[in-house]
């Protein structure tokens, strides 16, 4: 391998056979190519780039993540909940809540639900301002500007957006840590959920992404008595 993509593979001769996997931030391959010398044995190593594939939805691509088979949760008014909440929410934040519903990713981030046990966004998002010394610098909505809480973690971190005037699906994330320290990142929810979970190159590395392990949706929907 040279250069930042590395060289062709199967060189001259071609490509005989190759069988790659992930694990965490890296490609491994081993293969046999085909030289004038005869079959040579190759082992490669590659960086994982993070890419989105054309048309995909971000709901999606959580769902092929996680593994997640279950239909769609559907349980949320969304007219209801942005009426109470008084702003129009990102829509592939709505995707995820309607695919997943309540719920935990990787029991690392806990998702605000409209309606939910405990974790509803409405609720969560109107005592915002109870706490507003919490949130500084940065004032809390609907101030404008205001961030609005969306996401948990007993990991010591919270998940916002940073709301404003722009379309929401513009809007940025903003991560808290316990220390006060904000960080922000300039993606909408569904990548940036996706890429907590996938993603290990700065500014994400959370640590969900660190481990070859499956990732997971664990469910706090109720069962139906």
């Amino acid at each position: 391998m040279g250069g930042e993509v590395g060289l062709p593979i199967g060189g001259k001769g071609g490509l005989l056979e190759l069988r790659g996997w992930g694990l965490a931030e890296h490609w491994f391959g081993y293969g046999v190519t085909a030289t004038a010398e005869g079959p040579r044995r190759v082992v490669v190593l590659a960086r994982r780039v993070f890419t989105r594939p054309p048309g995909a939805g971000w709901a999606a691509l959580l769902r092929e993540a996680t593994g997640r088979t279950e239909p769609d949760w559907c349980g949320a008014d969304w007219a209801a909940t942005e009426a109470a909440l008084g702003t129009a929410l990102p829509g592939d934040y709505k995707d995820i809540v309607d695919a997943f519903g309540p719920g935990s990713f990787d029991e690392y981030l806990d998702l605000l639900v409209p309606g939910a046990l405990g974790t509803d966004l409405v609720s969560w998002g109107q005592d915002m301002a109870r706490y507003a010394d919490l949130y500084r610098p940065h004032p809390v909505h609907p101030a404008p500007g205001g961030v609005l809480i969306w996401g948990t973690s007993e990991q010591e971190r919270t998940f916002h957006w940073l709301t404003g005037p722009a379309d929401p699906d513009d809007w940025p994330v903003l991560v808290q840590y316990v220390g006060g320290e904000w960080q922000r990142f300039d993606c909408g929810t569904g990548e940036f959920v996706l890429r907590l979970l996938t993603d290990r190159t700065p500014p994400f590395a959370f640590p969900p992404s660190a481990g070859p392990f499956p990732h997971w949706f664990a469910s706090w929907e109720l069962p139906e008595s």
